[in-house]
């Protein structure tokens, strides 16, 4: 894997296990859930497994879905893996290019303002394993860019912690997306609690 890559990854994981009390405190997990997301949870069929890549804390999506479901989290950051196992059981340190689950392993898969912190020359990588976990007929959300991005806040939320974000643009994404094998059923422009203006895709495993 390129030093760049590594030392993107390493600089997200010791952000978000350094900022974790700032980050719960500034994001406003009491805002409704954007449309595409409220939608896949209100579709999911009964009983459904669902993967939340990137969970967080796992206040947005695993403490989320319906009672007969079950969620299974990962994150890079240690520190987001331990809160969000107050939400669900299932949930692992991993990096959302290798995800650690068989192949048609979930119905439904969300990554809300995760992969946007992946570098973006891995964002294939990532629509590829997702396209792999899910289940023919399985659907996803996850959140992108517009432009192509790549950068760092040496002191994002005031916290003193540093944070790097990384996607190509939205073109590039649709063209990864349809690459890996999935289909683009809906998008929405959302802008995001802390200030950041995003793009929801909602996808299917054809």
């Amino acid at each position: 894997m390129p030093d760049d890559t590594l030392d993107l990854r390493r600089r997200v994981m010791d952000g978000y296990d350094g900022l974790a009390e700032a980050y719960a405190a500034q994001r406003d997990a009491g805002d409704d859930d954007p449309d595409l997301l409220a939608r896949l949870l209100s579709d999911l069929p009964e009983g459904a497994r669902v993967l939340d890549a990137g969970c967080g804390a796992g206040d947005l999506v695993l403490d989320s879905l319906p009672a007969d479901a079950t969620g299974v989290g990962i994150d890079i950051s240690r520190e987001q893996v331990e809160r969000a196992r107050e939400h669900a059981d299932g949930v692992a340190h991993a990096d959302m290019t290798r995800l650690p689950f068989d192949a048609n392993a979930f119905d439904a898969a969300t990554a809300m303002y995760s992969v946007i912190h992946v570098p973006s020359a891995d964002h294939g990588g990532f629509y590829a394993e997702l396209a792999r976990v899910l289940r023919p007929g399985g659907d996803a959300v996850v959140v992108t860019g517009h432009d192509a991005w790549t950068g760092a806040n040496a002191d994002w939320l005031d916290a003193g912690v540093e944070m790097a974000w990384s996607w190509p643009d939205l073109e590039d994404t649709r063209d990864l997306v349809r690459d890996a094998g999935l289909e683009i059923r809906a998008e929405e422009d959302v802008g995001d609690s802390l200030g950041g203006e995003f793009r929801h895709l909602r996808l299917r495993q054809s």
